[in-house]
């Protein structure tokens, strides 16, 4: 720009000069030192700058313009900057991998395909829903369902035998006789636990003994130890609580009855002379999208627990009429089931009187890679990788190829192949509430020579197995004398 004004000046001043030399020239006139500054340069400076003021004042705006743009585009690098920042401080920190034991003392299922192992072999059978006699759709014809035919006999017997029994739904009848049946196949395990949490409470709590010694339930004992020298107290693992766990439908949520709760303690109670004191039941209600990380937080809630112990009951049915014309509304190819499975399970560090596990579960959470997995668990190299029996319990939908997809990925760089996979959701028609939850619990049906698996898509960096549990292990079985 400096070079534009002076090569400008100078041809100005040449030809002004050169013009005032003429005209003073031709008029004879004698100029002063004022006339030469003021004609060859002061002349030639205003007429340059008048000349490039629009230029000068172009580049100013430009300029200026330009300076604006610069800091609009600075401010908005550094806004990014900080929406970047902002955002990687919320991003969630990948999670440490999380591993957790659980031990299983006994477990039971129940379903149309039988109890336990039946059901795992029908499954394998592919065995379909059976012609329901007792059930009709909209125009009055019979349904396919999952009917538990076992289970129409202890309804009928319990609504004969409990004439007060208050007005309930029919599927609500169904559930509450199959949450009493699986009581009933504990009933062995249960009646240990009563000894082992009668004998800590004589042990360890002075007011919980004063009430055991006051118990109906054994007042026959008492009467015997008055006539006999009282044995001495005896020194046992504690045990402080039973947990029991009952998972419902979440449809059932305003339907169910809160008195229930205790009626099944107060039955526990009589019937296992447990202290009321000592039992605790609780209710969850699980839906379809949130039952399997739900049941994921109460395992590892049960396996974080010490000195308690805790009965896991899954039970669902919509074996009803009533029930099942609300359904219709929205498909009429409804397909109704009923089911029912059990754990009595403690952490490893709890050890039961009298009582063995007989499996282990090990849960592992935030594990981004299961080849990684396998070889830390020395599960890469089993023999089962090489046989075609299914061991690996897929809760998803075999016919979603989304699931396909991320059973592909998952196991691409391990041993185990499509043909290890048995998938459960299908087995329970439309009553999928809890399908996923009762899926994870036939796992410990399967054959116990191997260490069988359980996996959801639902969340892909959990993995669950079953072992054969390890006598060797420090939590032995001790037996009170």
């Amino acid at each position: 720009m400096i070079k534009l004004f002076i090569s400008t000046f100078i041809g100005i001043a040449v030809l002004v000069s050169a013009c005032v030399i003429y005209f003073w020239r031709d008029t004879a006139y004698a100029p002063s030192a004022t006339d030469l500054a003021l004609y060859f340069l002061a002349l030639p400076f205003f007429i340059t700058t008048l000349i490039l003021s629009p230029f000068f004042a172009i580049r100013a705006l430009k300029s200026q313009k330009e300076k604006k743009q610069q800091q609009a585009e600075l401010e908005t690098l550094r806004a990014e900057q900080q929406q970047i920042d902002a955002l990687e401080q919320e991003k969630p920190k990948a999670r440490p991998t999380e591993q957790f034991r659980l031990n299983i003392y006994s477990a039971y299922s129940w379903h149309s395909f039988g109890e336990n192992t039946e059901i795992i072999e029908r499954i394998k059978d592919f065995k379909s829903p059976e012609l329901d006699q007792k059930l009709f759709n909209s125009y009055g014809l019979p349904i396919l369902s999952y009917r538990i035919q076992g289970l129409d006999d202890l309804v009928d017997a319990t609504l004969e035998d409990d004439d007060d029994m208050p007005i309930i739904s029919m599927r609500e009848k169904r559930i509450h006789c199959l949450i009493h049946q699986q009581l009933e196949q504990h009933a062995d395990t249960l009646m240990s636990i009563s000894n082992h949490l009668k004998h800590s409470a004589l042990f360890y709590d002075t007011e919980l003994a004063y009430q055991y010694r006051m118990h109906p339930g054994w007042s026959q004992e008492s009467f015997v130890e008055e006539k006999e020298d009282e044995a001495p107290v005896q020194e046992v693992p504690r045990l402080s609580r039973l947990n029991v766990h009952v998972l419902l439908a979440e449809n059932l949520i305003h339907q169910w009855n809160e008195q229930s709760r205790f009626e099944l303690q107060e039955a526990l109670s009589t019937q296992y002379a447990i202290l009321p004191e000592q039992i605790e039941i609780e209710h969850h209600f699980f839906s379809n999208q949130t039952a399997y990380s739900e049941w994921i937080k109460l395992l590892q809630d049960a396996a974080n627990k010490a000195h308690e112990v805790s009965i896991l009951i899954s039970v669902d049915s919509e074996i009803d009429q009533e029930c099942l014309d609300e359904r219709f509304w929205l498909n009429e190819q409804y397909i109704a089931s009923e089911f029912a499975s059990s754990w009595c399970v403690a952490n490893t560090s709890t050890a039961l009187l009298d009582l063995q596990p007989i499996s282990t579960l090990y849960l592992s959470l935030n594990e981004n890679n299961f080849a990684h997995y396998l070889k830390n668990n020395q599960l890469n190299e089993l023999e089962q990788f090489q046989q075609e029996h299914p061991f690996v319990l897929v809760l998803d939908d075999a016919n979603d190829i989304k699931t396909t997809k991320t059973l592909q990925r998952v196991f691409a760089d391990t041993a185990i192949e499509f043909h290890h996979f048995l998938y459960t959701k299908q087995n329970l028609g439309h009553t999928q509430n809890l399908s996923k939850v009762f899926g994870f619990m036939l796992g410990m049906h399967l054959p116990e020579e191997m260490i069988n698996m359980i996996y959801s898509t639902e969340q892909d960096s959990t993995y669950a197995f079953f072992k054969a549990y390890e006598f060797d292990q420090p939590e032995t079985v001790i037996t009170q004398n």
